[in-house]
């Protein structure tokens, strides 16, 4: 990369070390030898959701605060880096401490460049899109505001698939691989494989497993619902982004044109962060 210029800060205003965290940072980086133009966003308030143009998105927070940069910052294509000043930080894979110790590197455009796909997800209602196409780089679930099974229909650019009856169900990207659907029994996917992963919640049948599928092809689910009727449904993106779901709706998941473009240190190593923030290996 080449030497950092300007830079979107992004921080978590509910978590106090992340604020004084970041009013810190700001003073160090308007203080550098390579004077930057900083523009400072609480996750909050941001506005209409636009990024403003930037050599690089710094997201100080938790998971949480990444993805909701991740969001903002992939088609304008600006490379997100996650600073951690939350609890697990997978996705924010620098701690606030090695941060301000490698600043010179990454002012001086050191870091590295990864490549995330996101997916794309849509609402259909009687043939018109309502809702989307939302990116997402972690996950897409569809889900009851009840604790009752419901059914659901997927399909794979057309071709039936399966019928799911439980709480619900997760469609993930390699991202999302290791948060919602890992929790739910998912398999693990390395993040620079282009798949999609499909995990029951809570599924009412011991044959159904998770599935995982290359992203060439659209998957679209649709509600089933229950036979009351009385339920209600929705689809939430990223955790973050929600919207409600009718009987008869068709959610559809493709791959995101664009790729996230991540930055993280020389010393990062994937599979290590499994190991250490996951216990990945474990006895």
């Amino acid at each position: 990369m080449k030497k950092i210029k300007s830079i979107a800060l992004f921080y978590n205003p509910g978590r106090e070390n992340a604020v004084a965290y970041t009013a810190e940072l700001e003073k160090r980086l308007s203080g550098a030898v390579c004077v930057c133009k900083i523009c400072v966003n609480s996750v909050k308030k941001d506005g209409n959701g636009l990024i403003e143009p930037a050599d690089v998105a710094l997201a100080v927070g938790g998971d949480g605060t990444v993805l909701h940069v991740a969001r903002r910052a992939v088609s304008p294509g600006i490379p997100v880096l996650g600073i951690n000043a939350g609890s697990l930080g997978f996705l924010s894979c620098i701690t606030q401490e090695d941060f301000f110790a490698s600043l010179s590197d990454f002012l001086d455009g050191k870091f590295n460049l990864t490549e995330r796909m996101l997916l794309a997800v849509s609402v259909r209602r009687s043939g018109k899109t309502v809702f989307g196409p939302m990116p997402a780089l972690n996950d897409c679930i569809i889900r009851s505001s009840e604790p009752r099974a419901f059914g659901l229909k997927a399909r794979r650019n057309g071709t039936l698939l399966t019928k799911y009856f439980g709480d619900g169900l997760i469609i993930a990207a390699p991202s999302g691989s290791t948060a919602y659907s890992l929790a739910a029994y998912g398999p693990i996917a390395s993040p620079e494989l282009s798949v999609f992963i499909l995990t029951p919640i809570c599924p009412h049948a011991l044959t159904q497993r998770p599935l995982i599928l290359p992203a060439d092809k659209t998957v679209s689910v649709e509600m089933l619902g229950t036979k009351s009727g009385r339920q209600e449904f929705t689809v939430s993106v990223d955790g973050q982004e929600n919207f409600r779901l009718e009987k008869g709706d068709i959610v559809e998941v493709g791959e995101y044109p664009d790729r996230l473009k991540l930055l993280v240190p020389d010393s990062y190593d994937y599979f290590a962060a499994l190991r250490t923030k996951l216990r990945w290996g474990e006895r």
